[in-house]
């Protein structure tokens, strides 16, 4: 394992991890976090003192690379440490109130080339020391996963296709046959090249959009570096956080107008999914008593692929060719647009009045409800109650007074606060947590919310997915990035059709598409109803206080200046993920450096440790070897009889080891006997054997073996002062 057939490959991959830690940042990074690998990969070389090496080089080649020539005076060292402190102080601002990329700080290398380096280094010793190419793969594999999740806009693409090349040329290397000095076996060679054409070549498949699902990603290609997908059942809360600033669309329009996307209208109890097809519409879209507002737009797509027409409800001609219409009035196209498409769409945009949707009634086809009233049989009972709270407090006597009812419950009188950084870990209880005690979230739990309690009202109601109009670069011309990316509710009237509702605090539907019915103007004390007009850049965030409220212009656009950075939370998703990875290297790094002193104790624990760390949680062998009474003899060859080894050589060590401690002339050679019972321990499947390096368990016994006698040594101490 230490020839060049296993480092090359070893090496190169590392070097692609470390180098992957780049897309975190917008650029001038790569040489710092390059050098960091490099440095790591010599340490993780060092044989016996890599572990012994590692910490000490990481913080010299922080304070090198960073800070330059090191302080002789003792003032310097203090000044330097202060000025470190600083950065740190700094960086932990920047990754709470910007997204990914960062911009390149001293304080955000400090914080992430630890995590570079011991990642690497443990991944070079797992190979060359431990014998574990598989552990490396995956510890290194796992690192580019994490990067790959949290960064949008780089990706991590080309640093993926070499540690993919690199791994699998490792592990083929590393076989037991290649060892033997028997070569590389053609079936071998086919097998992996055939598995880093499929990895490869699978994303840019035919059938791999219509196979592969978007689900909740919202961009399509992540680890390419490729554009955001913009897909109807896609996840808000991604563009609004990582994606914020991704440059979707540019539309141009006459109008600011919600850009309808589709719509979804299936819950299961946790999710929502689009089920429009082409073909007729579920109930009319627009009835023909009511007027509409035509509205021409122009849309060119960048920095994004989508497959939806954006545009206006409702759409009545399009300019793409192999365009189709569905069934809620939503456009699609067979060849999805990229970066550069363009398009034109007009739209019919229905005007009706207040008084035609008051008088809408309850007459819906069969249709209709059975495909907009849906509700999961096991909801919780809290949107049943909720409702009929609505209709106790405001007693609507139509739906659309209901409908208005259950937006000013939700936008004014329930108490629900606009939250960007919600985080409702079980997704089968995120309404119940909404609706109940926690009262946070937004646009995406607000419409869901509206959506389930109409139905629970009898009302037709479905999920509109889409963008707000975006920011106002030029007289009729709107650019669209991630913060606009939105979702509303679109109730279903009879004799009108489907008509938009707003429920989501700081939001409202633009004044052209509700100018016949714009939402009542509730009267609060110190509230400004004029500061709800829609903002064409209306970001997903927090409503201002009504003291500080600005009335946006007519067209409801809003400058940049007005916009308030949401802090996102993938910096905290990087750091527990990578803070994971520190844990899983930490384990197996304190057992190596707890062995390297080499005396008999330490390598008789050690010997201990990975016998009891590789049995399976309960075991009893683990119980019965943790008894004061058994001399080490016995507990090692227990242990090795339960791990199923053979326990010749543990034998051996067990005599050489009891000699250091009782005879007069012990025997010297117990570091040989030691690395026969290791090589001996090395002959279980490496699974198991990265299964125990990772197991804490010795650890924490040793460590209660430690306080146990600790805490004998002073209450002996202690009856001995009182005596």
């Amino acid at each position: 394992m230490s020839g060049w057939k296993a480092r090359l490959p070893l090496y190169t991959a590392g070097l692609a991890t470390g180098a992957a830690f780049s897309v975190l940042f917008v650029e001038g990074a790569l040489p710092y976090l390059f050098g960091a690998a490099l440095v790591a990969l010599l340490v993780g070389s060092a044989g016996a003192y890599r572990f012994v090496l590692l910490f000490p080089a990481i913080t010299l080649y922080v304070l090198v690379a960073l800070y330059g020539t090191l302080p002789l005076s003792l003032g310097g060292w203090q000044r330097l440490l202060e000025r470190v402190g600083q950065d740190v102080y700094e960086a932990v601002g920047i990754m709470y109130a910007n997204p990914i990329p960062y911009d390149v700080h001293p304080g955000l290398f400090v914080v992430l080339i630890p995590i570079l380096m011991i990642v690497v280094a443990f991944a070079t010793s797992a190979t060359l020391y431990e014998y574990s190419p598989v552990v490396s793969v995956a510890v290194l594999g796992m690192t580019i996963g994490v990067l790959s999740t949290i960064s949008l806009e780089a990706g991590v693409g080309p640093f993926f296709a070499l540690f993919l090349v690199s791994g699998i040329a490792l592990l083929l290397l590393s076989g037991d046959g290649v060892r033997r000095g028997e070569g590389l076996k053609p079936a071998a060679v086919l097998a992996g090249a055939l598995v880093l054409l499929l990895v490869l070549a699978l994303p840019n498949a035919p059938l791999a959009k219509e196979a592969i699902r978007p689900a909740a990603v919202d961009w399509a290609k992540i680890g390419t570096g490729d554009a955001s997908r913009l897909a109807v059942e896609a996840d808000v809360g991604d563009y609004l956080t990582t994606g914020r600033d991704v440059e979707l669309m540019r539309i141009e329009s006459p109008e600011p107008l919600l850009w309808r996307g589709g719509t979804l209208d299936y819950f299961d109890g946790f999710r929502w999914s689009s089920t429009a097809e082409p073909g007729e519409d579920y109930g009319e879209g627009t009835s023909a008593g009511v007027p509409t507002r035509e509205v021409f737009q122009n849309v060119e797509i960048l920095e994004a692929e989508t497959s939806l027409l954006f545009g206006g409800y409702r759409i009545s001609r399009v300019s793409a060719p192999y365009a189709q219409q569905h069934s809620d009035g939503s456009w699609a196209s067979v060849r999805p647009f990229t970066e550069g498409s363009s398009y034109w769409a007009l739209s019919q945009v229905p005007q009706p009045t207040t008084a035609q949707l008051q008088a809408a009634g309850t007459f819906y086809p069969a249709t209709v409800q059975e495909k907009y009233l849906q509700l999961p049989a096991d909801r919780p009972e809290i949107l049943g109650e909720t409702a009929q709270q609505i209709q106790a407090d405001y007693g609507p006597q139509t739906p659309y007074a209901a409908a208005r009812a259950i937006e000013r419950y939700l936008i004014y009188d329930g108490g629900f606060t606009y939250d960007l950084n919600v985080d409702y870990d079980r997704a089968d209880h995120a309404i119940e947590e909404f609706l109940g005690e926690d009262k946070r979230g937004f646009c995406t739990q607000f419409a869901t919310s509206m959506a389930l309690l109409a139905r629970e009202m009898g009302i037709p109601s479905r999920v509109a997915y889409g963008a707000t109009a975006g920011d106002k670069t030029a007289p009729g011309e709107y650019l669209v990035t991630g913060y606009d990316m939105h979702t509303w509710v679109e109730i279903y009237f009879p004799g009108v059709g489907w008509y938009p509702f707003e429920p989501t605090p700081g939001f409202s539907v633009p004044a052209a598409m509700e100018a016949n019915a714009p939402r009542p103007q509730i009267p609060i004390p110190g509230y400004n109803p004029s500061s709800q007009n829609p903002a064409p850049r209306q970001q997903e965030g927090p409503e201002p206080a009504p003291e500080t409220q600005k009335t946006p212009a007519d067209d409801g656009s809003a400058s940049s200046a007005e916009k308030t950075p949401t802090p996102t939370p993938y910096g905290y998703v990087l750091y527990s993920n990578l803070l994971l990875a520190l844990f899983i290297a930490a384990v197996p790094l304190l057992k190596s450096l707890l062995a390297a002193r080499g005396r008999p104790d330490d390598l008789y624990q050690d010997l201990v440790g990975r016998l009891r760390d590789v049995l399976p949680p309960g075991h009893t062998g683990s119980s019965i070897a943790d008894s004061p009474a058994l001399t080490p003899t016995e507990r090692l060859l227990l242990l090795a009889g339960a791990a199923g080894v053979e326990t010749e050589p543990f034998r051996e060590f067990a005599q050489a080891y009891s000699e250091s401690l009782y005879a007069p002339n012990p025997r010297p050679d117990a570091a040989r006997v030691y690395r026969n019972a290791l090589r001996e321990y090395g002959k279980l499947p490496r699974w198991k054997r990265y299964l125990g390096a990772i197991n804490p368990g010795s650890l924490l016994w040793r460590a209660r073996q430690k306080s146990a006698a600790y805490w004998a040594k002073l209450c002996k101490a202690s009856r001995r002062r009182k005596g």
